[in-house]
């Protein structure tokens, strides 16, 4: 498992378009983090899920994860390396970002969000496991934070977005509902892993 988790931590540094996306989420977090932190913490969030999908969906775009999978029949494994691998990319990004808020003296939703962006980066690792396709799933996330989030829930509790805004201020009840949504995520990520990614 850990030589999994290390290949996929290597994999991920390595290549240019995962340094790109991680400075450019950084940078428009860090860049909103100047005038809120609560604005922050939601671009923080949106950020570690789209290094995670980015990262992950690298695999499927450049048919490498058959190579993955005939390697370690174990696929769960593969999946638990590459939640991992985003959660250490998540945190990273969550804890560069905002600097600005740390230096704000707000240091308790610095410290808040950094512990939960992880869950979110492992929720967009489940989600592209599942829809693998960047561009399908990003703009999916667009709208669903648009419509669904925005328009109809009003960023209220509930919906994964407005539960990691809410969470990384403190919330508890919201970080359970992140949790759920995360852990729903699961069963369905470990069913599209052992399908046959050579049709995709």
């Amino acid at each position: 498992m850990i030589a999994v988790v290390r290949s996929e931590l290597y994999r991920s540094v390595s290549i240019i378009s995962s340094w790109l996306a991680l400075i450019g989420f950084a940078f428009v977090a860090a860049l909103v983090g100047w005038f809120s932190k609560e604005a922050w913490s939601l671009f923080a969030g949106i950020g570690a899920f789209g290094i995670a999908v980015t990262v992950t969906a690298q695999h499927y775009q450049h048919r490498t994860m058959v190579l993955v999978l005939l390697n370690h029949p174990h696929r769960w494994r593969v999946l638990v390396a590459q939640c991992v691998s985003a959660a250490v990319l998540g945190t990273v990004l969550a804890a560069v970002s905002g600097v600005a808020v740390l230096l704000d003296d707000n240091a308790a939703h610095y410290r808040s969000t950094v512990l939960v962006a992880p869950v979110m980066a492992v929720f967009g690792t489940l989600c592209t496991a599942v829809v693998k396709h960047p561009m399908w799933l990003l703009g999916g996330v667009f709208a669903w934070l648009l419509f669904a989030e925005g328009l109809i829930n009003r960023m209220e509790i509930g919906l994964p977005f407005a539960s990691f805004a809410m969470a990384s201020a403190g919330n508890v009840k919201a970080l359970l509902f992140l949790l759920a949504w995360t852990g729903a995520a699961i069963p369905v990520a470990v069913w599209s892993v052992y399908r046959d990614v050579t049709s995709d």
